[in-house]
């Protein structure tokens, strides 16, 4: 089967650099970036795919860094995006759509893998491991970006496919999806769109640098360049959307110990509305999550309506604890 739409070339194109880029140079990357003409990819991806969101998930609910990293290593996610994004710059039309039907049926799949599991582990706290994942900013953007470029530039030249591993770590696509799957089990909705939102920004990170990278390499077909630039507007402008919850987010992290202290005054103002209510003895703050540590501990009716109230009033995913004084 034809896999490299310039097969027939007589000519031998040039890269950005005026450097010759022979046809079997091109050809070579797509047989190993275009997974799916290998034969039985789909039971290989599957299985794959179960495997790494399974141990993402268990990783996370333990709230184990290995675990969670060893996830992100065998995860099959990597590749089909590095291809989106080498199928626009090729102009190929069919390969595009291709390889954006593997990554949504992947990442449906991964949510539903991640909510059945989220299903068997008794209901708890999220771990940090999860509430890292929940407020992604533009330091996320700018790591999926370079670690896309690299991704990309491993899969061009094969001496440097060591890389492809550390982008995998570097890059997280399997944990924000096994985060957003648990959260959405829990009713955790804050934190679950939060999760997502750092997938999001991965994919389209990776996308907009793979089909750059491929394009400056010469990875390219010259002669019909029109699919190249509609598909590369069409990423820039969808994934400007993300531009602002990143840059919300972020403008909370400038605000250091300044947005802690401000939640912190919200809280109390919501505590102080109801009569003989708890004290606030800690409060933490960790991606979209508080967690508020409180004295007396309230009933459940009445600490569900002070979460309902705080949340409100915070844009934020509340949980109250008990102290350990009460313990």
């Amino acid at each position: 089967m034809q896999t490299d739409p310039n097969e027939k070339d007589v000519y031998i194109e040039k890269n950005f650099f005026s450097q010759d880029i022979p046809v079997s140079d091109r050809t070579s990357v797509f047989n190993s970036l275009f997974f799916h003409y290998k034969k039985n990819w789909q039971v290989s991806f599957a299985l794959m795919l179960f495997l790494s969101v399974s141990i993402g998930c268990l990783g996370l609910s333990e709230d184990s860094s290995a675990t969670i990293i060893g996830a992100m290593i065998i995860a099959p996610l990597g590749q089909p995006i590095i291809a989106f994004g080498g199928a626009i710059a090729l102009n190929w039309r069919i390969q595009s759509f291709r390889m954006l039907g593997i990554i949504i049926l992947g990442t449906f799949g991964s949510l539903l893998i991640s909510y059945i599991i989220g299903l068997t582990l008794p209901d708890m706290l999220p771990s940090q491991q999860m509430l890292i994942r929940t407020s992604p900013d533009f330091r996320d953007l700018g790591i999926s970006v370079l670690a896309g470029a690299a991704g990309a530039y491993g899969y061009y030249r094969s001496e440097f496919s060591t890389v492809l591993s550390g982008v995998a770590i570097a890059v997280a696509l399997v944990p924000p999806i096994c985060t957003c799957g648990m959260m959405l089990e829990q009713g955790y909705y804050i934190l679950a769109a939060g999760s997502f939102l750092l997938f999001t920004t991965n994919f389209f990170g990776i996308t907009f640098s793979a089909l750059l990278v491929f394009f400056i390499m010469g990875i390219n077909h010259k002669k019909n360049t029109k699919f190249f630039y509609v598909g590369t507007l069409i990423i820039v402008i969808v994934g400007s959307g993300i531009i602002l919850p990143l840059a919300l987010n972020y403008k909370k992290f400038n605000y250091g110990n300044q947005f802690q202290s401000l939640m912190y005054q919200k809280a109390k103002s919501v505590f102080n509305q109801e009569k003989d209510a708890p004290i606030i003895k800690e409060i933490m703050i960790e991606g979209k999550g508080i967690i508020i540590t409180v004295v007396p501990f309230p009933k459940d009716n009445r600490k569900h309506i002070f979460i309902k109230k705080l949340e409100a009033e915070t844009g934020f995913q509340v949980f109250i604890k008990k102290s350990f004084d009460e313990r």
